[in-house]
């Protein structure tokens, strides 16, 4: 397990959105329903409207996956 460090860091900013807000935004903007989402990237339609909504932790794979089928990188997410 990696020690943490005893020098401060700056506040991290990302920005007045979420995570979840930044998806919903992206999806709209290439004209993905939620259930059309779910379907390219092999989920159920309940499990975007969780990561829209923030009440799920987002994971590695599933931001890479959403990335690949939105057409942008990760680091738009």
């Amino acid at each position: 397990m990696p020690r943490l460090s005893n020098k401060k860091l700056p506040p991290l900013s990302l920005g007045a959105e979420t995570t979840g807000q930044r998806i919903a935004r992206i999806r709209k903007e290439k004209g993905f329903t939620q259930k059309e989402l779910a379907n390219k990237i092999g989920v159920e339609r309940y499990v975007i409207a969780d990561y829209e909504l923030n009440r799920n932790r987002i994971y590695d794979e599933m931001i890479i996956r959403i990335a690949i089928a939105l057409d942008v990188n990760t680091d738009e997410l």
